[in-house]
Parts: structure tokens; sequence; C-alpha cells
């Protein structure tokens, strides 16, 4: 399944947004491209205004950092 099959309306948990994080910063290089794309979905999405402010921030940071 690819994140375009996922239903629009599916939300993700600050738990699981804070997981994504977290993978992303012990180094799972192998899923990264994967992980961001996830992270860009919930920036991109209605729910991410729920999120707390520090992870919407790293969220944000980490979606920044994967276009340079």
């Amino acid at each position: 399944m690819t994140d375009r099959d996922r239903a629009p309306d599916r939300t993700t948990s600050a738990e699981a947004v804070e997981t994504l994080v977290w993978l992303l910063d012990t180094g799972v290089d192998h899923r990264r491209y994967r992980i961001v794309n996830r992270l860009r979905s919930v920036r991109d999405s209605d729910e991410f205004a729920s999120l707390p402010e520090d992870l919407r921030e790293r969220v944000q940071q980490i979606v920044a950092e994967s276009e340079h």
C-alpha cells in the first residue's frame, strides 16, 4: 500500500508522528524516503494543527531538510 492508496481522511496521532520522528533521528536510512513522505502528508493535512507545537516544528524541520 502506498501513501496514495490511503484514505485522505485518515488521521495520525501525535504518538505516531513522534515515532516517525524518532525513527528518522535514530538513522533508519532505508525507510527515510517513506517516513518523510508520511510526515509531509501529515504536515499538509488538517490534523497538523492539532499536534503539539514542538512536534510540528520538528516535522517542518525534517521535511525542509529533505527538500534540500
